[in-house]
């Protein structure tokens, strides 16, 4: 079920932002403003992101150098992504 929810969120978020690529992402909070990927062992930085998450499943709806950046929760909260690094 709430897979179905995280996948409707992201068709929703694709109307907005054509070029954005969706990642399903498992996040573990480390600090105020930085994730980290569980699977894929990359950390996000976010921007006012207050979600606290322990291996917590979420899309990332990510473009280079795009400002419509965001990492969306199970409970729908969204963060402003700043950038993904390794």
């Amino acid at each position: 079920m709430l897979k179905k929810i995280l996948r409707v969120v992201a068709v929703l978020l694709v109307a907005a932002t054509v070029y954005a690529e969706f990642y399903e992402v498992n996040v573990t909070r480390v600090e105020q403003n930085l994730y980290r990927d569980t699977l894929s062992r990359a950390f996000i930085v976010t921007r006012y992101c207050y979600q606290y998450a322990y291996s917590e499943d979420a899309i990332l709806s990510y473009e280079a150098y795009s400002y419509n950046n965001k990492l969306i929760f199970e409970d729908g909260t969204s963060c402003d992504v700043v950038k993904v690094t390794k």
